[in-house]
C-alpha cells in the first residue's frame, strides 16, 4: 500500500492579502507574459497621453489664389466673363531657355499639365495638344563606342539621318501677364521626344520681353477658358481659347496694367 506524505502549512492571512495586493497592481499583459514565460514588459502609470491631432481634423491646404486684378480689370480687357473658373496649373523657374530667341517657347511643368492642366481640357483639346493619354517610355540610350569602332561602322553604313519628329500643329492658347496684357494666339503642344510641354508660335518673343521676365524668376501659372453659352437660340457669350497666366512670385513692380497705368 502506498503511502504519501502530508505537510502541515501554516496560513498566514497578511501574507496572502499582500500577494493578492502585488498581483492585482501588475498590468494584465505582464502577467500573462509571466505566467506564459514570456518577458514581463516594463510599464509605468506616470507618462502623459500623447496630445496628438487626428489627420482628418487638420484642414487640407488650399491652393494659391489668383491675383483680384484679374477678375476685376484682366477679364473684363479680354472679352470674357469675370466668373470664370480659375485653375492653379504649377509654379515654375524660368529657365535661359524660356527666354532664348533661338528656342522660342515656354516650357510648362509637366507635373502640372497631368495634374491640373489636362482634366479641364476636353478630349478634342487634348488630341489637339497631343496630351491625349500617357506618353510612351523613351528609347534606352545605345552604349557609346570608341572612335574607331564608329568611324568603321560609318564607313560602312554611312551618314546616319537624324530622324524626324512627328508634325503637330497643338491646341490654340494665349499667355496673359498682368502688365504685358494678352499674346497673340499660340500654339500649346507635346513633344514626342522630351514629352515636354511647351507654347509656342510667331509673337511668343515679344511677349516673353515684354513681360521683362529674368532668368530664375518664379512665376505662378492659371488656366482659364470660356464655353460658347447660347440661351434661347441667343448667343450670350463666344468660346475663348485657352489662356494661361503667368504671374511673377514676390515682385512688387510687376503690377497690373489697369490698377497701376503707367
Amino acid at each position: 500500500m502506498d503511502t504519501q506524505r502530508l505537510a502541515i502549512v501554516v496560513y498566514d492571512p497578511a501574507a496572502a492579502e499582500q500577494r493578492r495586493a502585488v498581483k492585482r497592481a501588475r498590468p494584465a499583459t505582464a502577467s500573462v507574459a509571466a505566467d506564459a514565460g514570456g518577458a514581463v514588459v516594463p510599464y509605468s502609470t506616470d507618462v502623459e497621453p500623447i496630445n496628438a491631432v487626428p489627420l482628418s481634423a487638420v484642414p487640407p491646404r488650399l491652393p494659391r489664389a489668383p491675383p483680384p486684378c484679374l477678375r476685376n480689370h484682366i477679364l473684363p480687357a479680354l472679352g470674357l466673363r469675370a466668373d470664370l473658373p480659375v485653375h492653379y496649373i504649377a509654379k515654375k523657374t524660368v529657365t535661359g531657355t524660356d527666354l532664348n530667341g533661338h528656342q522660342n517657347r515656354f516650357r510648362i511643368p509637366t507635373d502640372g499639365v497631368l495634374r491640373n492642366l489636362r482634366p479641364i481640357l476636353t478630349v478634342d483639346e487634348l488630341a489637339d495638344a497631343n496630351l491625349l493619354g500617357d506618353p510612351a517610355p523613351r528609347p534606352r540610350r545605345q552604349p557609346e563606342l570608341d572612335a574607331d569602332t564608329e568611324g568603321e561602322q560609318a564607313g560602312k553604313k554611312g551618314k546616319r539621318q537624324k530622324k524626324q519628329g512627328r508634325a503637330h500643329g497643338g491646341l490654340a492658347v494665349k499667355l496673359v501677364d498682368l502688365d504685358a496684357g494678352a499674346s497673340w494666339e499660340l500654339r500649346l503642344s507635346r513633344w514626342d521626344s522630351s514629352h515636354g510641354t511647351v507654347v509656342k508660335g510667331e509673337g511668343y518673343l515679344d511677349f516673353i520681353r515684354r513681360c521683362r521676365f529674368k532668368k530664375s524668376d518664379v512665376v505662378d501659372i492659371w488656366a482659364f477658358k470660356q464655353g460658347a453659352f447660347r440661351h434661347f437660340g441667343v448667343t450670350m457669350c463666344d468660346a475663348s481659347p485657352l489662356h494661361l497666366l503667368i504671374v511673377k512670385r514676390d515682385d512688387r513692380q510687376h503690377r497690373c496694367r489697369y490698377c497701376h497705368p503707367a
